[in-house]
């Protein structure tokens, strides 16, 4: 739906619109139960989001902040819908930028039987499943991925867990291994990099922590049990100051894409390491892998 489709709703200007997604200008309530209604929001959270809507001369930055994550009263937001992971997923598609760091791989980069043996073991129940059955809405939505700058930071231990057995992780990795090889280098589209094991980094404390960022305008978002949105607080800048400090500390792409190639290969069914896959130590270099089509 277009911007245009919502100032016509509002009968609103198209600036006046973007001034209300950029929280440059608050929404009155009127305004707010218009697109509400419009999006089709079910009626409890429709309530919700009125009840909660920051009063008119609330401006961000200027309330009180509390305790040690320096939270103001609209700085956090946990959603606790049924469709949760449906707008966590629809965000992480949209973003004009994306950071993560992933302890499984994330959704837009999983093999199908990758994805499959994910979703039935529940390994990944703290990332980004995709619930069943898919919303309708969320299948109509596809991949900003050639205008997306997306940088995903996949943890090392990722190499060596054997997810829907080993035949099918050499298959997944060798895929994250094109994936690599594809990279424009213009700052566009995926940039994956594998950070090493032996770093203890500030994104170990969260379940699996991204920024997005919207229009210029960033968010940081943890996912526990459901997505966790901030914005401002002590914790959100320490988050993203996180995810720096992981992309500071991961492997080059050629180191990155050595140590896939070679794990893929050790994971492969006729390969003598099958039995043993490992990651290398802290400073040895991993050894490319046979070539691939």
């Amino acid at each position: 739906m277009s911007i245009r489709n919502a100032a016509y709703a509002t009968r609103a200007s198209i600036a006046a619109v973007s001034r209300w997604e950029r929280a440059e200008s608050p929404i009155s309530t009127r305004n707010l139960e218009t697109l509400l209604h419009l999006y089709r929001v079910p009626r409890r959270e429709k309530e919700y989001l009125v009840e909660h809507l920051p009063p008119p001369k609330y401006k961000r930055g200027e309330d009180t902040l509390r305790g040690l994550a320096g939270r103001a009263r609209y700085d956090v937001w946990g959603d606790v819908s049924d469709e949760a992971t449906a707008r966590y997923l629809a965000l992480v598609r949209t973003a004009d930028i994306l950071t993560e760091f992933c302890m499984v791989i994330p959704d837009g980069l999983r093999t199908r039987v990758y994805r499959d043996a994910i979703l039935k073991t529940g390994i990944g129940r703290d990332s980004q499943d995709v619930p069943d059955p898919l919303p309708s809405w969320l299948r109509r939505l596809a991949w900003e991925a050639r205008r997306q700058r997306r940088t995903v930071l996949l943890d090392e231990g990722v190499l060596v867990r054997p997810v829907g057995g080993y035949g099918a992780m050499s298959e997944q990795l060798w895929h994250l291994a094109h994936l690599i090889r594809s990279e424009t280098g213009d700052g566009y589209g995926l940039t994956l990099r594998v950070a090493p094991t032996d770093h203890v980094l500030t994104v170990h404390l969260f379940h699996h922590p991204a920024e997005l960022t919207f229009d210029g305008r960033s968010l940081t978002a943890d996912w526990g049990l459901l997505p966790r949105y901030e914005t401002n607080s002590r914790v959100a800048l320490r988050l993203s100051e996180g995810l720096r400090e992981a992309a500071d500390a991961a492997y080059s792409r050629e180191e990155s894409l050595a140590r896939i190639e070679a794990a893929a290969s050790a994971m492969e069914p006729n390969s003598l390491l099958v039995q043993v896959p490992h990651a290398l130590g802290p400073g040895q270099h991993a050894s490319p892998g046979p070539p691939r089509p």
